[in-house]
């Protein structure tokens, strides 16, 4: 990945207007890493200093938690080199940081495009520095936590009252281990998850750039552009218009198969030639991002011993039918640092079961039949009222939202699909 504000220009150079991200590594504060009196014992060790570690220690810090607090992360820096993407449907304390909000989003398929607008839930865009960088300075003004970068932990082992966490320098002991390292192809957990479940790959890499002249539309950004050619599998382009000369254009694939980077990045090129009429030479890239989101209905475990747990993507916290994780992030973080500072037993699901079944029904639907999705997202999006499905898209649905989503789709295939999946159920039960 080139790094975020590493620029590579054209060989035409422009008068390019300032970029609205910062684009640099972000700046940790000294009180976080400086050396101080190492406890006998941690009560809580987080493995990974990504958005649900930095997101659970907030929380534990919220509730009041005085006990000291250790955050492991074997990256040494912080980049800005991603974007979460939500709708505001609820209070989160990153709310405000959004770098961009957009109160009317579209969906292109066979031959339809679909604008939906809402004035009560907008969509926003929330920068990885700007996560990070208030984060961090929230956390810093605590002295029980410390944050201690490029060192990974290999290890942890739980005993009666205590659990040993080895790292790549050195072990820990601690109460507590909150893991959220992620959830990396390969992984063990991950080969499970994906032999074992309904399992649909969301891959993707992203261009921020900056053109040369006006060619983006800023009342509105792209959720799925279907238009584009699906011969490798079902495909989308995905476009975050900053202003009228920024963007970040993403080329997503919901399909296995692996496909090279200059494949994707020759894709991007092609969708802004023919949809902006934008050739490479009338824009600057800024910096690129690359994601593997797996859609999965794999029920991942949240309590991985008798006194650690599992947060991000590792406890399944992508939703399983659009990959979206950032809300869900925070509601799980929030839950189990309320719990665990009181003295209580941590939630195992905060999704409401009925969406989880839903969501398993429109993964099988998009297992077997890839080539109806666009058909059936223009459809969802057309026939669905906007606020209504923003709420089944946030898992802050009502019984009348998800009957009118319901509604809205064919019948036959759907129904079919729940059928088999009731006749499996009673079969392994």
């Amino acid at each position: 990945m080139r790094p975020a504000g590493q620029h590579y220009a054209p060989e035409n150079s422009f008068e390019y207007l300032p970029s609205s991200r910062r684009g640099v590594p972000v700046e940790v504060p000294a009180t976080l890493t400086e050396l101080r009196t190492e406890p006998k014992k941690y009560e809580y060790v987080i493995l990974g200093a990504g958005c649900a570690g930095l997101s659970v220690c907030y929380y534990l810090l919220q509730q009041g938690v005085t006990a000291p607090i250790l955050i492991l992360d074997q990256k040494e820096r912080f980049h800005d080199d991603r974007t979460w993407c939500f709708w505001d449907v609820e209070p989160t304390p990153f709310s405000h940081l959004a770098t961009g909000r957009w109160n009317s989003w579209s969906i292109e398929g066979e031959g339809r495009h679909i604008t939906q607008t809402s004035e009560r839930y907008p969509y926003l865009c929330l920068t990885a520095a700007d996560f990070y960088r208030h984060i961090l300075e929230a956390i810093a003004e605590y002295p029980n936590v410390t944050l201690r970068l490029g060192e990974a932990a290999e290890s942890y082992k739980e005993l009666t009252d205590k659990t040993y966490v080895a790292t790549s320098q050195r072990a820990y002991e601690a109460r507590y281990v909150l893991d959220g390292r992620g959830l990396p192809p390969g992984s063990p957990v991950f080969e499970e998850a994906r032999r074992e479940s309904v399992w649909v790959p969301q891959r993707f890499v992203g261009l921020r750039l900056r053109a040369a002249r006006d060619v983006f539309d800023t009342g509105s950004c792209k959720l799925m552009d279907f238009s584009v050619g699906q011969s490798r599998g079902l495909r989308f382009m995905y476009v975050l218009p900053f202003s009228s000369r920024e963007a970040l254009v993403e080329n997503v694939y919901l399909c296995e198969g692996e496909l090279p980077l200059e494949e994707h990045r020759a894709e991007i090129q092609n969708y802004l030639r023919s949809v902006y009429s934008l050739d490479p030479s009338e824009y600057t890239i800024d910096g690129e991002e690359r994601g593997y989101i797996p859609m999965t209905d794999h029920k991942f475990s949240r309590r991985l011993g008798e006194r650690a747990y599992a947060i991000g993507m590792l406890g399944g916290e992508s939703r399983p039918s659009t990959g979206y994780t950032f809300l869900r992030i925070q509601r799980y973080c929030r839950a189990l640092a309320t719990a665990l500072a009181a003295g209580e037993e941590p939630p195992t699901d905060i999704s409401p079961r009925r969406l989880s079944i839903l969501d398993a029904v429109f993964l099988r639907f998009m297992r077997m039949h890839p080539e109806r999705c666009p058909g059936i997202y223009t459809r969802m999006f057309a026939g669905v009222p906007t606020d209504s499905l923003v709420r089944f898209l946030t898992e802050k649905s009502t019984l009348a939202d998800e009957a009118s989503l319901i509604g809205a789709l064919p019948k036959t295939p759907f129904v079919g699909i729940a059928g088999r999946m009731l006749l499996e159920a009673r079969h392994a039960t």
